[in-house]
């Protein structure tokens, strides 16, 4: 008994040192709060609370701890983290060691002054002789795993399905062979098509959005998941981008999904000249939330204007993506020739930032809200990351000749490390239908998402950027009529309410 006593004593001392390790309570409270200061900006928030939760060996090679904590911040003035044009909730997880699920109390119309935050962080930290150093930036992902299931050790499809997936949750893409690589990338989109022809036979209503690692698909698995909640069965389909997702529509192979708004576009209007004839069934549903394209290098590269890349290696994302399409348009606007088929890779989002950091290519081009979450992750991991700005002549011959494109800024500090701010090109992600879907389907769809903005925001933070004044901006195709009966009902409702307080306030005189 008594040996017990000591062991339980050794465990709680142990546990004490775990928990004391790294920096004190008031140096974790003002490198915390310097953050916010240099990050957004000061008087905006004030910590209110702070309490470390312990510590814990780092997994990421590097010789140090990583401090966990509880935050509770105070609005200082109004602000708005669910904002198109400002420093919002994605950049303020990456600041403080979160993730956007692990933020509470961010409002879609706005917080005022005196409104809290509630945070779950934590923090990188190294010794260096006696002293707590902090790392800039915490990766969120930055333990892998290694184990990986290699053998197939029964012919059942169920179990064959089973170890593929297995093998595919695993991150072991840097180190295998590009042969492997390509096994599964291919493994990655015969498993998609599968789950979406489970998904048919099971009477899902289908929704194409795109690679796990982007923002598509990370809405189509929020709204999914609350959709299904509510009885109305969603499967969130893992499609290879926006001209997949057009290409199914068109077909009646998927019944939702999300196109970039220049892919809408042209995929309704055709493009004789690349051989792309129109699609008149595809329909408008509403414009979702801005997107910008991310011109990237390395600093090493050297190259610091757009004109300097036309003879680079470059990844332009996957085949049937909408990151290529408008790779190839802004390549054109430039007046370059068309591209050598040598110094281009079709690649995905996330093997484009591998092939970046593996010296595979020079150059990366991707689509993607601001911030988009894997230029997040890399920015955090290294420090020579580089954003090439396009020229405002680019920017304003694409704008002139389609209706999609306007000149979009990316505010500086939006991604750790980008000191200026970028001009680029931006567009909008577009929800999109096929002219045979049920009005009643499309109603309901956009009932669902209308009315789960604010819980479906608490997962995918952009949800917040749906909002009725913008649903509609941006759109070059026709409306299906489920979406014109839906915004009807919504002008009705907005004119039989500003009706009523006017009523009120006039028999209030």
């Amino acid at each position: 008994m008594r040996r017990l006593d000591h062991v339980l004593l050794l465990v709680l001392l142990l546990a004490l040192i775990a928990c004391s390790r790294g920096p004190d309570h008031q140096s974790l409270n003002t490198e915390i709060q310097q953050r916010l200061d240099r990050q957004f900006s000061e008087n905006l928030f004030k910590i209110k609370e702070l309490t470390r939760k312990g510590s814990a060996p780092r997994l990421d090679g590097v010789d140090g701890i990583y401090v966990y904590y509880n935050l509770e911040l105070e609005f200082l003035r109004d602000y708005n983290l669910i904002s198109r044009r400002t420093l919002n909730v994605g950049t303020l997880a990456v600041v403080l060691g979160a993730t956007t699920t692990s933020i509470e109390g961010f409002n879609n119309e706005g917080n005022h002054k005196g409104d809290r935050l509630l945070i779950r962080g934590r923090l990188g930290f190294q010794q260096t002789d006696g002293t707590w150093i902090v790392n800039t930036f915490t990766p969120l992902q930055s333990e892998e795993i290694t184990a990986v299931i290699e053998t197939l050790d029964t012919p059942s499809p169920n179990a064959i399905i089973k170890n593929i997936r297995d093998l595919l949750d695993h991150n072991i893409d840097a180190s295998r062979s590009e042969q492997d690589r390509i096994t599964l990338r291919e493994l990655r989109r015969s498993l998609a098509r599968i789950d979406l022809g489970h998904a048919d036979l099971d009477q899902y209503h289908t929704f194409g959005t795109g690679w796990p690692s982007g923002s598509y698909y990370k809405f189509g698995e929020a709204f999914s998941e609350y959709a299904n909640k509510q009885g109305f069965k969603v499967f969130n389909y893992a499609s290879e981008g926006s001209l997949e997702n057009g290409y199914r529509l068109n077909t009646g192979r998927i019944d939702f999904a999300l196109l970039q708004s220049d892919v809408a576009e042209v995929l309704y209007k055709g493009w004789i000249e690349e051989g792309q004839l129109p699609s008149p069934d595809l329909r408008a549903i509403a414009s979702l939330w801005p997107e910008a394209i991310h011109v990237i290098t390395l600093e090493k590269s050297g190259l610091r204007t757009f004109p300097d890349i036309e003879d680079k290696r470059i990844a332009i994302g996957s085949l049937r993506s909408g990151t290529r399409f408008t790779a190839a348009r802004i390549w054109l606007a430039a007046g370059f020739e068309r591209m050598n088929s040598n110094n281009v890779k079709l690649l995905g989002r996330g093997n484009s930032i591998k092939a970046l950091e593996n010296d595979e290519v020079d150059v990366i081009i991707i689509a993607g809200a601001v911030p988009d979450p894997a230029l997040q992750d890399l920015a955090q991991r290294r420090n020579d990351i580089r954003f090439i700005p396009l020229g405002q002549n680019i920017i304003n011959k694409l704008a002139d000749q389609n209706f999609a494109y306007y000149g979009l800024p990316i505010p500086a500090r939006t991604y750790p490390g980008q000191t200026e701010s970028i001009w680029t090109l931006g567009l909008a992600a577009l929800l999109a239908t096929n002219v045979n879907t049920l009005d009643k389907d499309v109603e309901q769809f956009m009932k669902l998402m209308r009315d789960g903005t604010g819980e479906i925001a608490r997962t995918f933070y952009r949800a917040g950027f749906i909002t009725d004044k913008t649903s509609r901006l941006g759109i070059s195709m026709p409306l299906h009529p489920g979406a014109e009966n839906f915004y009807a009902r919504i002008r009705q409702e907005q004119a039989q309410q500003s009706s009523t307080t006017n009523e009120s306030e006039n028999n209030g005189k």
